[in-house]
């Protein structure tokens, strides 16, 4: 005799819920109250319909096979294998809440059950015991204790109690059964003796029938010791137990829908394609003095996103080395029917601590990097196209950071106040200096308002005696603070190396100092320490005597 592997699973499961249901739905169903009879009768029918459609021979790559298909992850028979545990495990804490019974081995049973059923239901839709043994050996445990509880509860209750715990018993015996025994069987091809069977026998097809009827046995059993232990169930109780599924489906779609309502009302915009199909598509930024906070928004595959990686660094602008970095590697994320192939937006968190002798008023760059997991290697991601300045090839720009420094500034009388309020605190010029050799003055300067734009700073030398003038420019604090990196509160100072030209002619210089907008050349507006205008807004430093080179 032949059969077909699909006929033969097919068959093996009706033989399977076939009797069981039978028993529990003219033995036990029948005893609930009618609300709790529907929720009963209602969870079964689902089930039914989902094996159903699930135990056809559709590919699993198809998108309606995808749907229906009992062994794939985050489509219809999972979600639904997640609410009826999350069903249970709410009508066990609600019992435990409502009955009259003052047992404490009775309450304490239902809070086990409950808070057991309810990290079954999150394990179920987000596979966290997959490769966590000690989390598999703790739920066996936890479930031969309850096991054990029950039948001692059994065999003291009278007949009509005793058989919601045998109930209970089997349900977990026929969950943990086909949840643990069965799980690391896929695909086996087997012969019955006279019995044939054409193909393999996909075992994970009994394996998720076993956990819906097995967690269904359960749900019945609580319900019968809510109706009989609660008397009748007033309307916000029954209510409860119907609207559960609803939140339990909303905090499942939660995970999905989160990091596209983020990416739109909360993130940055960014438009970065990297190599194999990665995309940053926003992401937000907080950060203080001791550590940088980033939310990303990728989109990959789901296949390529399990692979990906994030390298976030803090780049010295001067000389770009990197002085703080974190590398992460995605956080497996799930999303509520998952259609394969479909290119989903992520949410990826990354703190990087900020080292505390990293050098402050200074600027960095806030860089990102994409990579991928090759076996024990590490590929960096190139960057294909992007909306944002990159450092080499695979390096995002994300955003300019300044460490600000406690340094006070200085109570003397300021030599003068630019617009924007932005302050010359003290210049110390030397007497003289030597033509042809750097000529150093150091610039204090402070800030009472947040930079906006790039200012630089001039120094003018006019020859007292030709009326010739040599002029130099750079940015105030140099390169490593420009001016729209500035803060309020900012005091610093910075030693310019001014290179003195060799020809420069001998003699008396009086010496100005100004700051001008980049983007026009026009000259910021000035007034001394009394407030009154400076003319030309050139501050005057003192008079310096240019020596000839020996």
């Amino acid at each position: 005799m032949a059969i077909t592997a699909d006929a033969f699973v097919s068959a093996l499961v009706f033989l399977l819920y076939a009797p069981v249901c039978l028993i529990a739905l003219r033995r036990l169903v029948p005893s609930l109250s009618p609300a709790l009879r529907l929720l009963a009768v209602g969870m079964l029918a689902a089930q039914i319909l989902l094996l159903a459609a699930g135990l056809q021979n559709i590919p699993r790559w198809d998108t309606v096979g995808w749907l229906v298909h009992l062994d794939q992850e985050w489509n219809i028979p999972s979600t639904f294998a997640s609410i009826q545990l999350a069903v249970a495990g709410g009508a066990a804490l609600l019992t435990a809440l409502l009955a009259r019974s003052r047992q404490t081995l009775f309450r304490l049973n239902l809070v086990v059950i409950g808070l057991l059923f309810l990290l079954f239901a999150w394990d179920e839709y987000f596979y966290l015991h997959e490769d966590n043994m000690p989390l598999k050996i703790a739920y066996v445990t936890v479930g031969a204790l309850i096991a054990l509880a029950s039948a001692k509860m059994a065999l003291a209750s009278p007949p009509r109690a005793r058989a919601w715990q045998i109930c209970l018993m089997v349900g977990m015996a026929i969950y943990v059964f086909g949840a643990v025994v069965l799980e690391p069987f896929h695909e086996t091809c087997l012969s019955l003796g006279a019995i044939q069977i054409d193909g393999c026998v996909r075992f994970y097809n009994i394996e998720e029938a076993l956990e819906f009827l097995g967690v269904w046995l359960v749900l019945v059993a609580v319900l019968g010791k809510l109706t009989d232990g609660t008397g009748k169930l007033g309307a916000p109780a029954r209510l409860s137990l119907f609207v559960l599924p609803v939140i339990w489906t909303l905090a499942l779609v939660h995970d999905a829908l989160l990091p596209r309502v983020e990416l739109r009302f909360r993130a940055r915009p960014a438009a970065v394609q990297f190599e194999h199909e990665a995309r940053l598509l926003g992401y937000s930024l907080e950060w203080d003095e001791t550590a940088v906070v980033l939310w990303l928004y990728p989109s990959a595959w789901r296949s390529h996103y399990r692979e990906l990686g994030f390298s976030l660094h803090l780049v010295d602008q001067i000389s770009g080395a990197s002085v703080a970095s974190r590398n992460l590697h995605s956080d497996l994320q799930f999303h509520l029917l998952q259609i394969p192939g479909y290119a989903h937006v992520y949410r990826q968190h990354i703190a990087l601590e900020i080292p505390p002798d990293a050098p402050k008023n200074r600027a960095y760059w806030i860089a990102l990097s994409f990579w991928r997991e090759r076996g024990v290697d590490y590929e960096i991601l190139k960057v294909i196209t992007s909306d944002h300045k990159l450092l080499g090839d695979a390096q995002v720009v994300l955003d300019d950071l300044v460490l600000p420094s406690a340094e006070a500034a200085p109570s003397s009388a300021p030599l003068a106040i630019f617009d924007g309020d932005i302050t010359l605190s003290a210049a110390d010029l030397p007497d003289q200096a030597m033509s042809g050799v750097a000529l150093p003055i150091q610039f204090t300067w402070t800030a009472a308002n947040d930079g906006a734009e790039d200012y630089i700073q001039f120094l003018h030398f006019g020859h007292q005696a030709s009326g010739e003038w040599w002029v130099y420019d750079q940015q105030p604090l140099g390169a490593r603070l420009p001016t729209r990196f500035w803060y309020a509160g900012l005091s610093d100072s910075e030693t310019w190396q001014v290179p003195l030209p060799a020809d420069l002619e001998p003699g008396a210089y009086q010496v100005f100092t100004g700051l001008y907008r980049h983007r026009d050349q026009e000259r910021l507006k000035a007034k001394d320490a009394s407030g009154a205008p400076i003319v030309d807004a050139r501050a005057p430093l003192g008079d310096l005597i240019i020596e000839p080179r020996e």
